[in-house]
């Protein structure tokens, strides 16, 4: 074999080691369409173009960015390197794209530090545009891996049996392996006569896996609606699988972490008449975020619309009421006396995961219920 075949094949399996990535131009451009298509807060492509753009200072700490609508500016060591001319349309996602690409050549030229880690430069860039937005949406690099956090979440979920054949779950959130935990809690323990669930300090997780969970205990109805900045956006989530728990008298333990999509669930089985609640006044986090695949195997997680009950009641910044509060509940209350007290007015927000005493008036408050139940 000749050394030009020899060449030519070890080019060949070189490139087939390593992917080739697409240019910066056109993951900036998918990642500016969506934040301008999606994002909730109504951000054009031309500001998360901004907003990116600054965050080339993560590269160079010489650079800044500045831009008066017309034109954007580029200073390097405090001085003026070169003004670009901004696109006229705010919204027009590829030409934003085009321009910023533009200006990544440019600095390679003038900076020793975005010319070595340039390959970084569009992730970089996206990293701290999506900062801009709200604390919920992030920008998953696949070429920085280590600096990303993971999709899913990883709490623990824990299931033990109480006094009087009461059955406690623990749901740290919602991932893929959730309905499939609390449906085997519930066939191995048949014979339990009430349910505690406890979703304290639960920052919520997938949607869809809260609504698979749901569908144990509900057969049919609205589980959620979720409501976007079209007006055709709204979407209604129902149960359609026949539930798996039928009369099973059942209590939900929640706090002020328990948030998005435990709030979700637990508003689902408390307004179908499925659960009471107790604890103290949730989080409120009623924003869906939306999981958005760019190229390179990179992700964008977009907040892209609001929660809202069975009801129709909008869960962002509110939060769910429990039937009993416990806020600032000690060691030594009459637990009797608090679960035939007068329903709160107020029940302000408080993280309890730790407190005994919720879990112990819970398990008073679920024999209670079966007691009334019985025939």
């Amino acid at each position: 074999m000749s050394k030009l075949k020899l060449f030519i094949t070890a080019l060949i399996i070189i490139c087939a080691a390593f992917p080739v990535r697409a240019g910066n131009r056109e993951l900036l451009a998918a990642a500016y369409k969506t934040v301008n298509d999606e994002y909730l807060g109504g951000v054009s492509a031309g500001q998360f173009a901004i907003w990116s753009l600054q965050g080339l200072n993560s590269l160079d700490k010489n650079i800044r960015v500045a831009d008066d609508a017309r034109h954007v500016t580029i200073y390097y060591r405090s001085q003026l390197y070169k003004s670009f001319v901004a696109p006229e349309d705010e919204h027009d996602a590829a030409a934003w794209a085009k321009l910023s690409d533009k200006i990544i050549r440019d600095l390679r030229k003038l900076s020793p530090e975005v010319k070595r880690r340039d390959i970084e430069a569009a992730d970089r860039m996206l990293m701290a545009g999506v900062k801009k937005l709200d604390k919920n949406s992030k920008y998953f690099s696949n070429l920085l891996q280590e600096e990303t956090q993971d999709l899913l979440f990883s709490r623990d979920y824990a299931e033990r049996r109480l006094d009087g054949g009461v059955l406690y779950l623990k749901i740290g959130a919602f991932n893929k392996y959730t309905r499939g935990n609390v449906k085997q809690s519930l066939e191995t323990n048949p014979d339990a006569r009430a349910l505690i669930i406890d979703l304290r300090m639960s920052p919520g997780g997938m949607l869809g896996e809260a609504i698979n969970v749901t569908e144990l205990f509900l057969d049919e109805g609205i589980v959620v609606s979720t409501k976007g900045r079209k007006e055709d956006s709204a979407a209604y989530y129902r149960a359609h699988n026949k539930a798996v728990v039928s009369g099973l008298p059942t209590i939900i333990l929640v706090d002020g972490g328990t948030a998005s999509a435990a709030e979700v669930f637990t508003a689902a089985l408390k307004e179908q008449g499925l659960a009471l609640v107790i604890g103290t006044q949730t989080q409120g986090k009623g924003t869906v975020q939306n999981v958005v695949d760019l190229p390179d195997d990179n992700k964008m997680l977009i907040t892209n619309a609001f929660y809202y009950t069975p009801s129709g009641q909008a869960l962002d910044g509110v939060g769910i009421k429990p039937d009993i509060c416990l806020y600032r509940t000690k060691v030594n209350v009459d637990i009797k006396a608090l679960l035939l007290g007068n329903e709160p007015k107020e029940c302000p927000r408080e993280d309890r995961e730790d407190s005994k005493i919720d879990i112990d008036v819970a398990h008073e408050l679920a024999l209670m219920v079966r007691r009334a139940a019985k025939p």
